[in-house]
């Protein structure tokens, strides 16, 4: 594990504070001693720190390394990374150099190594899919390229490529036998995973779609046209459309019944979103960013939603 400064600082504070809280069990113990010897009252003295196993159970928590304390940075691109994904004990990163870099991920060590770099986009990759030990990347040249044997750690070798986008590739989404592509050139794109043919395209959106989320039977797009559209997935219609954004839907999340969007408006908006219903309401606005809200996660009854380079921000739901 490669320490940075930042954890060599904490780690030498919280060795001070473990010294003081010693010094203070040792000054308080010889005056309780002194008292004894000369018979005096000793109950003025009431020691909390009267065993190591006291201060590791009460102190414990304090006196280790914070859990979002970064203990390893990587740089092994030549450009930015654009998009992350984990599946099992490795972590795909899709690039700027047209690469993805495959990266060790185990739960029990900290070190993460390059252990595969894929090449085949002439264009940034912006976007990755796991699905079913298969690994699907969408690019700026205009393709998806779907990559064999994940869970080999020899072995990525490109098994397809499809063609029909007529621009940048920003998002996918997969379930099933289906995978869903969102693009620059207007429309969402659904392909079989088995045959890698195209089996329809979804037109409705009349700016660039960015973002994509499947829940149950449902497909829901974000776009730069300001609107929300949510598709059936078996019938592949236009169940309904969410307007309310003023500028373009950067990302998406769904709890329970309702639908979270983030935007270039600088908002996130809550709708509602039930599973007998096609009414979706607005019944929220989030202020708080400054910047486009660029995305969005949900654990445990938190929303946390990222904006710009700098701000995170987290709302109970």
């Amino acid at each position: 594990m490669t320490r940075t400064t930042k954890m060599n600082n904490i780690i030498e504070e919280r060795y001070q504070i473990c010294i003081s809280l010693y010094l203070i069990k040792k000054e308080t113990d010889k005056k309780i001693r002194e008292q004894g010897e000369r018979g005096e009252d000793q109950s003025n003295y009431i020691t909390l720190f009267t065993s190591p196993a006291f201060i590791k159970t009460h102190f414990g928590p304090f006196l280790s390394t914070p859990l979002y304390t970064e203990i390893e940075t990587r740089i092994r691109h030549t450009g930015d990374t654009k998009c992350l994904a984990r599946h099992e004990n490795k972590l795909y990163s899709g690039n700027w150099d047209n690469t993805i870099h495959v990266w060790t991920a185990g739960t029990n060590t900290e070190s993460h190594e390059t252990i595969a770099i894929l090449r085949g986009h002439t264009d940034y990759v912006y976007c990755i899919s796991i699905h079913e030990n298969k690994l699907y990347s969408g690019s700026g040249d205009r393709t998806i390229r779907i990559w064999a044997a994940v869970t080999n750690t020899e072995t990525y070798e490109t098994i397809a490529i499809l063609r029909g986008h007529t621009d940048y590739v920003y998002c996918l989404a997969a379930f099933g036998n289906k995978l869903y592509s969102g693009s620059d050139d207007k429309t969402i794109r659904i392909w079989n995973t088995e045959t890698y043919e195209e089996i329809a395209i979804l037109r409705g959106h009349f700016d660039w779609v960015w973002c994509l989320m499947l829940h149950e039977n449902k497909l829901y797009s974000g776009s730069r046209d300001h609107t929300i559209r949510i598709w059936n997935t078996e019938t592949y219609e236009e169940i309904a459309t969410l307007e309310g954004h003023d500028r373009g839907v950067w990302c998406l999340a769904r709890h329970e019944n309702k639908l979270y969007s983030g935007s270039s408006d600088e908002t996130i908006r809550v709708w509602t979103a039930g599973t007998n219903t096609e009414t979706y309401e607005e019944i929220a606005i989030l202020r708080g960013h400054n910047e486009d809200v660029s995305c969005l996660t949900i654990r445990e009854n938190k929303l946390y939603s990222e904006s710009g380079y700098n701000t995170i921000r987290i709302w109970k739901i």
